[in-house]
């Protein structure tokens, strides 16, 4: 009786831990693909250009600066176009929406849509870059000169 029922108990045990295990491995399976598809790279137009079958009908991003003199508004309406360059490749882009406040020519861009190949990308998402040397007001050179004297006296 005794060793029946630490049979049962040990049984009970490894039942529990295999079960366990099952249900860890499927929520690690399914947080994992669901994070591997929500996951959106962005291209290059050159590797755009090289790879434009392959995207047919993905989702993707494409990167870039904004080239000078591209962009064109439609009069009266949110629409615009542009196109996005690497220095090498162009894409022409079509958007129709709010633009963020950092997007113009000659910035960096990040257009998200469907690539649908010869055609203009359609955008339906824009992200403005900024560049990574940006100083808020504060810390003009007169903000900065005023912080270090501060700090200076603190020191003291």
């Amino acid at each position: 009786m005794v060793n029946e029922e630490s049979n049962n108990r040990k049984n009970r045990r490894w039942l529990l831990i295999v079960s366990l295990l099952l249900v860890a491995g499927s929520l690690l399976t399914l947080v994992f693909t669901s994070f591997n598809d929500a996951l959106v790279y962005f291209f290059t137009p050159t590797e755009i250009q090289a790879q434009s079958k392959d995207l047919e009908g993905r989702k993707i991003r494409i990167g870039g600066m904004v080239q000078e003199g591209s962009l064109t508004k439609v009069e009266g309406t949110q629409k615009i176009r542009f196109l996005i360059t690497d220095g090498d490749s162009l894409v022409p882009v079509r958007y129709d929406g709010m633009l963020p406040d950092l997007f113009r020519e000659g910035q960096g861009v990040v257009a998200e849509g469907v690539w649908r190949g010869g055609q203009d990308f359609p955008a339906s998402q824009i992200l403005a870059k900024h560049s990574e040397d940006y100083l808020p007001v504060e810390m003009t050179e007169e903000g900065i000169s005023k912080a270090k004297s501060s700090i200076l006296k603190s020191l003291k």
